[in-house]
């Protein structure tokens, strides 16, 4: 019989990230741990958006207008021919990741989903799952019901003048681009319907929670992260519902 050998080195401090740096560095390696926090808070919170969205629109058009059904309504399975369009602009970490857990989370359809990309030919294992990927903003805008803006900001004014004017007015923006507040946008887009969340880091949720190397729907998998991204309420209840959203999605 065989038996694995361990990784000797494994655990030696000279090995690690933070052996190199000097103190005032040290100092900053919690700014890591904000970036992987921001990428999961704001991927999950668009991914709940748009389910909200989705709900929203069912019941307006099959004419109950009444908005009081539970929040975990907002979760359980929809029609597909009631489902939105959603539009990402940007093939980059963050459009992935939103790509990722958009097909883990929600019950928006794989055909309902596109991407704009500069560079669509790296986006196959999107491609193999049925979203379109493509570089036309123009055209992507023209079709969403929501649109994501996932690029750079020294992209943003290029984007803005070729998606301006092929917005629907019911299409919301929905920006991740922290860099660029709402009032800016609404210059750039002459357009009014615009979300862009806002985070702000306390004292709590720390540590190994927000562990390096993860997807965001690995993450999901940790009861942890689902308690400090929880839009809604913290209450046990609402976590174990996204817990076992996950498992059937993951199952299925």
């Amino acid at each position: 019989m065989s038996s694995a050998v361990p990784d000797i080195m494994a655990n030696l401090a000279s090995l690690q990230f933070e052996h190199g740096l000097t103190e005032d560095e040290k100092s900053l390696v919690h700014l890591r741990d904000h970036a992987i926090a921001l990428t999961i808070s704001t991927s999950v919170h668009a991914a709940f958006f748009c389910r909200l969205l989705s709900t929203v629109r069912q019941k307006i058009t099959t004419g109950n207008a009444s908005l009081t059904t539970k929040v975990s309504k907002l979760w359980s399975p929809a029609s597909s021919n009631n489902s939105i369009k959603v539009g990402i602009i940007g093939g980059g970490h963050i459009g992935k990741q939103l790509a990722r857990v958009l097909l883990d989370v929600t019950d928006v359809p794989a055909a309902h989903i596109r991407i704009s990309s500069r560079r669509p030919e790296t986006l196959h294992e999107f491609q193999k799952v049925g979203i379109e990927c493509f570089y036309n903003n123009g055209h992507l805008a023209a079709s969403s019901d929501v649109l994501f803006l996932c690029c750079l900001p020294a992209h943003l004014s290029k984007i803005c003048s070729e998606i301006k004017g092929r917005l629907s007015e019911s299409c919301i923006v929905y920006s991740l681009i922290t860099a660029v507040p709402i009032p800016r946008l609404k210059q750039l887009l002459c357009h009014s319907a615009i979300l862009r969340p806002e985070y702000v880091f306390t004292g709590g949720y720390t540590g190994d929670i927000w562990k390096k190397g993860r997807t965001v729907s690995a993450a999901l998998k940790d009861s942890a992260v689902i308690k400090a991204t929880w839009p809604y309420s913290p209450s046990v209840s609402s976590q174990a519902l996204i817990c076992q959203l996950f498992k059937e999605k993951t199952h299925h």
